[in-house]
């Protein structure tokens, strides 16, 4: 009896406490992401605005008028996102996105429009992008928005270590 538990305690020492390169790296880096971050308001609309442009790249190459639903739902996912589309007839629209389908409806007819960051509350950011539809004549006309509604955990897990 003394020899197998002298046997237990051996192979149990032998075995314990070591962690791969690959596992140890995982748990620093679950490690950091458990840190606090002190962030200013600048900063997280920087941060904001370069996640936006990443996740509207991949939009973009995949379907720029957001008709294959299964595929922009697995880019959200793949970016922690929710993307979805601003229609200037849609009911259901929040107040701000409300205003901004109006502020892209009358750039279209003055030919400007851009990327838009709007926070929402205290926790989300919402990153727009107008898609315009061109006439014959040179004139412009507002078709839809890219919305991506954005955690502000998401993005600030998303900036660079110091």
């Amino acid at each position: 009896m003394k020899r197998f538990l002298f046997l237990l305690l051996l192979v149990s020492a032998a075995c314990g406490g070591k962690l791969s390169n690959e596992e140890r790296k995982k748990l620093h880096e679950g490690m950091s992401s458990q840190d606090i971050k002190r962030v200013t308001d600048a900063e997280l609309q920087e941060a904001a605005l370069s996640y936006g442009k990443r996740v509207l790249e991949a939009v973009e190459k995949t379907d720029k008028y957001l008709n294959q639903k299964s595929k922009i739902d697995s880019i959200g996912s793949a970016y922690q996102v929710k993307i979805y589309p601003l229609i200037p007839t849609g009911n259901e629209l929040a107040q701000i996105e409300q205003q901004l389908v109006e502020a892209y409806v009358s750039g279209a007819q003055e030919g400007v429009g851009g990327e838009n960051i709007q926070k929402i509350g205290t926790d989300s950011i919402l990153f727009t992008k107008p898609v315009f539809r061109e006439h014959p004549d040179g004139s412009q006309e507002f078709t839809h928005a890219i919305a991506i509604k954005m955690a502000v955990k998401t993005i600030v897990l998303s900036m660079p270590q110091p």
